[in-house]
């Protein structure tokens, strides 16, 4: 019984963590309003672009140049 009492105020725990959450991401845009210095824009959004854009994979050297038509080097 002691495991289930411990799941319960973890869940509660974790549902209290998500209320905050969802009130932050319903906020976000008057929060970055707020943000006045250039590059405190810059470096907010730049925090949360790996949320929200799918992750670049790099090209080995060879490929880069095979693409860019560039096969010789």
């Amino acid at each position: 019984m002691a495991a289930n009492k411990s799941n319960g105020i973890s869940g509660d725990v974790r549902h209290l963590i998500n209320d905050a959450v969802q009130t932050e991401l319903a906020n976000l845009a008057a929060t970055l309003n707020d943000v006045k210095e250039p590059i405190d824009k810059l470096n907010f959004l730049a925090k949360l672009l790996p949320y929200v854009c799918s992750p670049i994979k790099p090209l080995a050297s060879r490929g880069a140049r095979i693409e860019l038509g560039e096969e010789e080097f």
